[in-house]
C-alpha cells in the first residue's frame, strides 16, 4: 500500500522529467519549463481541492452520507424523550385508562443459545407439543398453528402474529410460572408501550380504546382509536422531547452532561364525571339482573346528576372488555371479537331512534304552557284515524278495551294514552308544537365534546307525523338528547347540557380547568316542570291507570328508599334498518323508562332503553334502576362534594387562548370549545361561523360563554342565563334595541321576545336581569 502511494505521488514528477528529456532543452530552460509545469499542476490540484471543499460545504454530504450528522455523532448523541399520554380518571381520581406495558411472546429455537453453565435456553423439539398446549390454554392459540410456527425450517426464533401480542403482565406471569413448572425452556417476552384499562368493562364504548399508532413501533407513541380516547386525543396526547448528550473521546455518552434539552410535554389528565363505584355497580347490575337474559338487540342505561348535568354512569349492551378484547352481550358468532368490537358504536349519542311514550313529558309540558292541558278534563280514548288514514289507538285496545276507556287527561298521562296525547297536540297545533320541540332542542346534537354524534330528526311537516310525534313516533332522538330535555323538568324549567368532563389537569404546569353546569335555556316555567313531575309520580302509583304500577305484586315498579319517584315508561315501534316499515314479531319494540328521584327537586335522572328483546317485563329496567339509585344516595355526600369543589391547594386555573373560528363549521367549533370546558352558543341557522363574541387571542378561564354568529337567518335565541355583555353582543349583531329591567348586573331571567321569533332591525327587546 505504501509503495503504491509513493508511485502515485511521484508519478507527475516522473512525467515532467521524462518530457524534459525529450525536449533536449538547456538546463536553464529545462528548469524554467519544469517550474511552469509544477505551477500548473499545483493550480490544478488546488482548484480541485477548492471545488471539492466547496461542494462538501454546500451539500453537507459525501457519497450520500450526511457529514454534519456524522460529525455530531462523534461528539454528541441525540435521544428522544417520550411523552406520557394523559390518564383518564373518574371524578374521584380512580384511574380508568393509563399508560402501561403489554407483551409479545416468542420462542427461541436456536440450539446454540445456552447459558454459561451449558443449560439450554432454547425450546427442544420434544417440548413442542407441551408448548402448543400451554399456548392454547393461556392464550387461546390453536395448537396446530403453534406447531406450524415451531417447526419452521431454519428459524432461530418464532413469533405468533397478533395472537401472541398484547399480553397483560398478569397473563405473562401465569405463562412464565406454568412454563417453569413444566420445565419448558425458550419462551420469552418483549415489552411494548400499551394502554391499560384496570377496571375491565367500564363504560367501554364511551371511554374507547387507544393503542400504538404504528403497529409495534413504540417510538410513535399511543393514539386514540375511538371513544373518548379518540375524541380527546389532542388533549391526552403529549409531545415528545429531545435531549442531546456530549460524548467523550471514546464515543461514550457523558451521562448528565446535556448540550441541549427540549423537554417532553406530557398529555393532560382528564377527570371524567363518572363515579367509579356507581359505574362498576351499573355494569354488575346489567350482568346479574334479569335484563341480561332479555335477548335484546341493544340496551342502554345512564345515570345523570340532575342539578349539574354530570353523567355519573353509563353503559350499554353489547359492549366489550378492553383488557381482554372480548365482546359482552349479543354478537355475531360468525365474526371475531375484534370484528364485533369494530362494528360497535356508543349508543348514548351515536344511535338515533323513535323514543315512544317517554317523549310524552314534552307533550304534556307544551300543553300546560299553552293552557291546552286540563288534568281533570275527561275524554274517551276511542281509536281514530289521522286525516282518515293513519290509525291512533291506546296500547290496551286489544286487551279488552276496543272502544277505549274514559279517563281524565292526568290519568291519560299515567296510562300512556296515545289518543290523549294526540288530542293535546291537535289542540296546540303544529306550529306551536314544533316551537316547543325546538325549545327542547329535539333534533339538535349536544356537541358535548365527542365525535360522531348523531342529530335525531324533527317530525315531518305533515299532519300524520306531527300527531304521531306527540306520543314519540315519527320523531327521532339520541339518548343524550332525551337526558338533556329531562334536565329541564328536574331544574325548575332550566335546561342543562349534559357533560362528561369534570376537570382537565396539567401536571407539568400545575394547572386545572374545572367544569361547571352549563345552562342552555329555559324552555318551560318552573310551575310547568313541577306539575309534570307530579303527574309522573302517578304513573307508578295509580292502581287503575299507572303503567309503572305492578298489578301482580301490588306496588310500584320503581321504589327508592321510600322517596316519591317521578317515572314515565315507554314503548315504541322500531323501524327496520332498511327504513319505511316497523319491525314485526312478539316483542318488536323499544321499551324504556325515565325515573327522577325525588319528585320534588330531583337529585338524579335515570334513563334506560331495551331494544327488540326476545321477551319483556318492566322488571328488566326497575331491577337496574332501583338499586343503582339507592347506591347513588349512599354516595351522595361524596358526589356532591366533587361537583362543588374548586381547584386544589396550590393549583391555579389554566387559561386557554381563544382561536379564530371565523369560516369554520359551527358544529365542529362547538365540540372544540366544549373540550376546552367553555360554554359556546350558536346564533343563527347557518353552518359557518362569521363572527365570535370574543376576539381570537383572548385568554379565557373555564366555563366562559362564547357566542358564535353563523351565516344563516337569525331568530331570537333563548337567552336565559346570559350576561348583559352577551345580550349587548346579540344587539350589536342583529340591530335590535334592548331595554333592561331588574338589577344592573346579573343573568337574564326573562325576555320579551320569545325564542324562535324572527328578529328585525330596531326591534325592541326588554330583558330582566337578576
Amino acid at each position: 500500500m505504501i509503495n503504491f502511494l509513493k508511485k502515485l505521488v511521484s508519478f507527475p514528477f516522473r512525467k515532467v522529467a521524462k518530457n524534459a528529456n525529450k525536449t533536449h532543452l538547456s538546463p536553464q530552460a529545462n528548469r524554467k519549463r519544469i517550474a511552469q509545469d509544477i505551477l500548473i499542476l499545483a493550480i490544478f490540484v488546488f482548484t480541485v481541492f477548492i471545488v471539492r471543499f466547496s461542494w462538501l460545504v454546500v451539500t453537507d454530504s459525501s457519497n450520500g452520507v450526511k457529514l454534519s450528522t456524522l460529525a455530531k455523532a462523534n461528539y454528541s448523541e441525540t435521544t428522544t424523550i417520550y411523552a406520557k399520554r394523559g390518564t383518564i380518571f373518574d371524578r374521584n381520581g380512580t384511574p380508568i385508562a393509563m399508560d402501561s406495558s403489554d407483551y409479545a411472546i416468542y420462542v427461541i429455537l436456536d440450539t446454540a443459545y445456552v447459558s454459561a453453565e451449558g443449560k439450554k435456553l432454547y425450546a427442544a423439539a420434544k417440548d413442542f407439543p407441551a408448548i402448543a398446549q400451554l399456548f392454547k390454554e393461556k392464550l387461546n392459540i390453536d395448537d396446530k398453528y403453534t406447531m406450524e410456527q415451531l417447526q419452521r425450517k431454519g428459524a432461530s426464533q418464532v413469533e405468533f402474529g397478533t395472537l401472541g401480542k398484547h399480553i397483560s403482565f398478569t397473563k405473562k406471569e401465569e405463562i412464565e410460572k406454568a412454563a417453569k413448572e413444566k420445565g419448558l425452556a425458550g419462551i420469552g417476552f418483549t415489552s411494548h408501550l400499551a394502554r391499560s384499562y384496570p377496571n375491565g368493562n367500564f363504560a367501554s364504548n364511551f371511554i374507547g380504546l387507544a393503542g400504538l399508532i404504528d403497529g409495534d413501533d413504540d417510538t410513535k407513541g399511543l393514539g386514540g382509536q375511538f371513544g373518548l380516547e379518540a375524541s380527546l386525543d389532542g388533549i391526552l396526547s403529549g409531545k415528545n422531547g429531545v435531549e442531546t448528550l456530549e460524548k467523550d473521546k471514546n464515543g461514550q455518552a457523558l451521562q448528565g452532561v446535556a448540550k441541549s434539552v427540549t423537554p417532553a410535554k406530557d398529555g393532560e389528565d382528564v377527570y371524567t364525571t363518572f363515579d367509579a363505584t356507581l359505574q362498576a355497580y351499573l355494569e354488575n347490575l346489567m350482568d346479574t339482573t334479569g335484563v341480561k337474559d332479555a335477548g335484546a338487540k341493544n340496551i342502554v342505561a345512564t345515570l345523570v346528576k340532575a342539578d349539574t348535568g354530570e353523567i355519573l354512569a353509563t353503559t350499554q349492551r353489547p359492549t366489550f372488555n378492553p383488557t381482554t378484547q372480548t365482546v359482552i352481550g349479543r354478537k355475531d358468532d360468525k365474526k371475531s371479537d375484534k370484528a364485533n368490537i369494530a362494528e360497535q358504536s356508543n349508543l348514548l349519542y351515536q344511535a338515533q331512534y323513535e323514543p315512544g311514550s317517554t317523549f310524552k313529558l314534552f307533550t304534556v309540558a307544551a300543553a300546560i304552557e299553552t293552557k291546552k292541558f286540563n288534568p281533570n278534563a275527561i275524554y274517551t280514548s276511542t281509536p281514530f284515524k289521522i286525516a282518515g288514514e293513519a290509525p291512533v289507538a291506546d296500547w290496551d285496545v286489544e286487551d279488552g278495551f276496543p272502544n277505549g276507556r274514559t279517563m281524565t287527561y292526568a290519568q291519560g298521562f299515567s296510562h300512556s294514552s296515545n289518543v290523549g296525547m294526540s288530542n293535546l297536540q291537535m289542540a296546540m297545533g303544529d306550529k306551536v308544537w314544533d316551537d316547543y320541540l325546538e325549545r327542547f332542542r329535539i333534533g339538535v346534537p349536544t356537541r358535548m365534546g365527542v365525535g360522531g354524534e348523531l342529530f335525531g330528526k324533527l317530525p315531518d311537516k305533515n299532519v300524520v307525523s306531527q300527531v304521531n310525534s306527540a306520543f314519540g313516533q315519527g320523531v327521532s332522538v339520541t339518548e343524550v338528547q332525551m337526558l338533556r330535555g329531562y334536565t329541564a323538568f328536574a331544574n325548575g324549567g332550566k335546561m342543562l347540557e349534559p357533560h362528561f368532563i369534570s376537570k382537565l389537569a396539567n401536571i407539568d404546569a400545575g394547572t386545572e380547568r374545572v367544569s361547571r353546569p352549563e345552562v342552555i335555556g329555559k324552555p318551560i316555567e318552573k310551575s310547568t316542570a313541577d306539575d309534570v313531575l307530579k303527574y309522573m309520580v302517578n304513573v307508578g302509583t295509580d292502581v287503575d291507570f299507572g303503567t309503572a304500577y305492578d298489578w301482580t305484586n301490588h306496588h310500584p315498579y320503581f321504589q327508592v328508599d321510600g322517596k316519591d319517584v317521578s317515572v314515565k315508561t315507554g314503548t315504541a315501534q322500531v323501524s327496520k334498518p332498511t327504513g319505511g316499515y316497523y319491525d314485526e314479531g312478539p316483542t318488536p319494540y323499544l321499551y324504556s323508562a325515565v325515573a327522577m328521584v325525588p319528585s320534588e327537586n330531583p337529585d338524579y335522572i335515570f334513563y334506560m332503553t331495551v331494544e327488540l328483546p326476545e321477551h319483556w317485563t318492566l322488571n328488566y329496567i326497575s331491577d337496574v334502576a332501583n338499586p343503582l339509585l339507592a347506591r347513588a344516595y349512599e354516595l351522595k355526600p361524596t358526589i356532591d362534594a366533587v361537583s362543588e369543589a374548586t381547584s386544589g391547594e396550590n393549583i391555579k386555573e389554566a387559561e386557554v387562548t381563544l382561536k379564530d373560528y371565523k369560516g369554520k363549521v359551527s358544529g365542529n367549533v362547538l365540540v372544540d370549545l366544549r373540550q376546552q370546558i367553555l360554554h359556546p352558543v350558536v346564533v343563527g341557522s347557518g353552518k359557518k361561523v362569521i363572527k365570535q363574541s370574543l376576539e381570537a387571542g383572548t385568554k379565557l378561564g373555564a366555563n366562559a360563554r362564547v357566542l358564535l354568529l353563523t351565516d344563516g337567518d337569525v331568530n331570537m335565541p333563548d337567552i336565559y342565563d346570559w350576561s348583559k355583555d352577551d345580550v349587548e353582543t346579540l344587539a350589536k349583531w342583529t340591530g335590535i334595541q334592548v331595554t333592561y329591567k331588574g338589577s344592573e348586573t346579573g343573568k337574564v331571567t326573562e325576555q320579551s321576545i320569545q325564542m324562535n321569533a324572527k328578529l328585525k332591525k330596531d326591534q325592541k327587546l326588554t330583558v330582566t336581569l337578576n
